[in-house]
């Protein structure tokens, strides 16, 4: 758990906030992205983010793959905001 918190944080502190157009849509809105409201943690202002499921069942922010399951991703976001 302390693993996943800190990659967590790692990526949140970058702020990504989009995701590329061309992911998988893997249930989501229109373009397989879900938008989770911004937060703060560890006194880091970290501003609204979509998350988008790629091919490859991951989660991507800004593109970029998290290596983290689409659904643990969301699942680990919701502990500290929402996601639609």
């Amino acid at each position: 758990m302390k693993k996943f918190i800190l990659s967590f944080a790692v990526i949140a502190a970058i702020g990504f906030t989009s995701c590329s157009s061309d992911d998988d849509n893997g249930g989501n809105d229109d373009n397989g992205c879900v938008t989770c409201d911004g937060y703060e943690i560890l006194g880091q202002s970290v501003p609204a983010m979509e998350v988008c499921e790629g091919e490859n069942g991951n989660a991507f922010v800004q593109g970029e793959d998290t290596e983290t399951a689409f659904d643990e991703f969301i699942a680990g976001l919701e502990l500290i905001t929402t996601c639609d």
